[in-house]
């Protein structure tokens, strides 16, 4: 496995019904374009939803550890 010296970097393909997808970049970045590859609606609100239970556990725990 190579090193990189590259921080808050990714890199996914993804695979589609009728094309795959390269893409590399920040984190922040390539979870967007992971989120605009989900196919349906209900797929989407399912994921934000995710992501925002998410973001308050991480916002908690950040809290918790500054105590």
């Amino acid at each position: 496995m190579a090193r990189s010296t590259r921080t808050n970097f990714a890199k996914v393909k993804i695979w589609m019904p009728n094309m795959t997808s390269e893409v590399e970049g920040t984190i922040a970045g390539v979870a967007l374009e992971c989120f605009s590859a989900c196919g349906d609606q209900a797929t989407r609100e399912a994921t934000l939803k995710a992501m925002q239970a998410r973001h308050e556990a991480m916002i908690a725990r950040d809290q918790e550890r500054a105590k």
